[in-house]
């Protein structure tokens, strides 16, 4: 093999496991209590989506999988979500909504950045099909959008007390501890 030809190979193989790697990346998020707070990027629902300081949530960190606690509308409680390092730190979901025949709420959640003591998540809301919603769906879900919209949100974490193992995260309606 010539030599110009054994570098363009190497820059090959090196460029093609960048690409890789940016792929898969990593997220330098450990498992702890973090104070929580949703910023609007664009929403266009009405009533807006809620935003501002949504207090402490309990944060989980094990083996390339984040599971994080998010904001529901649906529920007084947060709701958990597992973002892995094999889908980028990335999911989606659609949810069927109470009293409505044809109605949905898509979400999607993404890492866009990470330290040791803060991370920030993009998350979408999409709602579809709220014309055939009643007012049953209403007293169910009292804060849900008039109209069908779209609200992109940022999701930002900031640690407030490291949960290293072997104590654990406990979940309570009012927030999260670290007991050991």
């Amino acid at each position: 093999m010539s030599k110009a030809r054994g570098v363009l190979v190497l820059s090959s193989l090196v460029l093609a496991l960048a690409g890789c790697t940016s792929a898969h990346q990593t997220v330098d998020v450990g498992s702890g209590i973090y104070d929580l707070t949703v910023t609007g990027d664009a929403d266009a629902c009405s009533p807006l989506r809620m935003t501002g300081a949504m207090g402490v949530v309990g944060v989980v960190s094990i083996d390339d999988v984040l599971n994080l606690s998010v904001p529901d509308l649906g529920a007084e409680a947060s709701m958990r979500v597992s973002l892995s390092r094999s889908t980028g730190f990335h999911d989606e979901r659609t949810e069927a909504l109470p009293a409505c025949t044809d109605a949905n709420l898509d979400r999607s959640y993404t890492v866009v950045s990470a330290d040791g003591t803060h991370f920030s998540v993009t998350y979408t809301e999409t709602w579809r099909g709220l014309a055939s919603c009643g007012s049953a769906m209403r007293s169910v879900m009292p804060a849900a959008p008039s109209a069908d919209c779209r609200a992109d949100l940022v999701l930002d974490y900031r640690l407030d007390t490291e949960c290293l193992a072997p104590c654990e995260i406990q979940l309570t309606g009012s927030g999260a501890s670290c007991s050991c």
